[in-house]
């Protein structure tokens, strides 16, 4: 690994998005503190990334859960410094929590502490996670600053508060803010209960995948291409404000489910409509990703190249 250039304090280190992250930062030679739940159950993520860079000051594991960032932000500020933040710790992202109004309204005030906590530790920029659940259902291109966001379910109902309040708390710490909404990720280590891994667990084990007739335009982004775009967000010097995070390549969902099994199971049968779609919570993801590309250029991986790569590590 080159010189170190910065440091970044990366909540929310364990996700699928997190852990993967820690691995672009600390690749580009940033130093890390990640800041983890404790009795986190996916701390195992993180345990590669610390036997490959042993250096205690290289990666660094803070156990803090969300409700005590405000202490936090005493102790750390008079211990070391940092350059970005990056927010990726949420309560509820998945299932039926995504409904949950105590754990979705929590998230909004943790996200201020974060940003608080960002200010304290010298960072010059917050970076958060937001959402394409922000926007609801949009038939059409969704962009960043024209598009109105209409969500669907509390989940992305918070996300957006969380943005428009987030915004102004920066704007009081005099601390730059970048929102980049988040479409579908996929690839290694992503949670059990996404599309990707249930067609995948079900043409391996022989099964017919029961899925909707696919007409919805979808887009899925390959995890290394998100973090990437992630890490150039907090490098750039004008990034500021809301991006679509995104391949920026949609088509019909059922091309994408076909192109899968092409990879897994090409013999394999689909039942398309064996499941109904509801129509005004179904998302049609078709993002414009122009102010994205504009630093970090295309996608690098594409769909079926990340497939394969998924199955490769699943079978190592």
């Amino acid at each position: 690994m080159g010189e170190i250039r910065n440091r970044a304090i990366v909540t929310g280190a364990t996700g699928f998005i997190g852990s993967a992250l820690c691995r672009e930062l600390l690749t580009h030679g940033y130093e890390v503190v990640a800041i983890i739940r404790p009795g986190s159950k996916n701390i195992g993520r993180l345990e590669a990334l610390t036997q490959q860079h042993s250096d205690s000051q290289t990666l660094r594991l803070l156990e803090c859960s969300l409700e005590q960032l405000p202490t936090l932000k005493d102790r750390v500020e008079h211990e070391f410094k940092a350059d970005l933040f990056y927010h990726l710790a949420w309560h509820g992202s998945s299932g039926k929590d995504r409904e949950h109004f105590d754990l979705q309204y929590g998230n909004i005030r943790y996200m201020v502490s974060g940003i608080r906590l960002a200010k304290a530790c010298g960072c010059r920029r917050f970076i958060g996670a937001g959402s394409q659940a922000e926007y609801g259902v949009v038939h059409g291109k969704a962009k960043e600053n024209e598009t109105v966001p209409n969500p669907f379910m509390m989940y992305g109902a918070a996300k957006l508060a969380a943005f428009q309040m987030g915004r102004l708390v920066a704007k009081q710490e005099n601390i730059s803010f970048v929102w980049p909404r988040i479409y579908s990720v996929y690839g290694p280590g992503e949670n059990g209960d996404t599309l990707i891994s249930y067609l995948i667990d079900a043409l391996q084990n022989g099964e017919t995948p029961q899925v909707t007739k696919g007409e919805n335009l979808w887009d899925f982004t390959y995890i290394e291409d998100c973090v990437r775009m992630l890490r150039l967000l907090g490098e750039a010097p004008e990034a500021e404000g809301i991006y679509n995070l995104s391949a920026g390549t949609p088509k019909p969902l059922k091309d994408f489910i076909l192109q899968l099994r092409g990879v897994v199971s090409p013999e394999s049968g689909i039942a398309f409509g064996a499941r109904n779609a509801d129509h005004n919570r179904t998302f049609w993801l078709d993002p414009d990703v122009n102010r994205i590309q504009a630093i970090s250029g295309r996608c690098h991986t594409s769909f079926t190249e990340g497939i394969r790569r998924k199955l490769e590590l699943l079978e190592n």
